[in-house]
């Protein structure tokens, strides 16, 4: 099994992306979390740009996201909601609406 570990801090001493790499030291075997660094790269969404072929660094979290069985989330509250560049990055990954990488996807959320 392959979870896809996604840290919404920017931040490079962020407690977040720790907790994430302390999370993979300690799943069960045959268990894997991969932690995913390209968040800072997802450009703003704008329904414009999103077209076929899909900006690059949009392209690889859709493609990190289709190759998990399941999304671990780990994120700061800012203002009480999500930081604003994982909102943007989940903004691009739920589109297609119908046929996005997130459909029947498990997810958890950690912080």
């Amino acid at each position: 099994m392959k979870i896809l570990g996604v840290s919404g801090s920017l931040r490079a001493d962020s407690h977040n992306t720790a907790l994430l790499r302390c999370a993979a030291r300690h799943l069960p075997e045959g268990v894997e979390l991969e932690v995913w660094d390209g968040l800072r790269g997802v450009p703003p969404y704008d329904e414009d740009d999103d077209v076929d072929p899909a900006p690059q660094a949009v392209a690889a979290f859709r493609a990190a996201l289709a190759g998990a069985d399941a999304v671990l989330f780990s994120t700061p509250e800012y203002n009480s909601s999500i930081p604003g560049q994982l909102k943007n990055a989940l903004d691009w990954a739920s589109r297609p609406y119908a046929t996005n990488v997130l459909r029947n996807l498990p997810v958890a959320v950690v912080g």
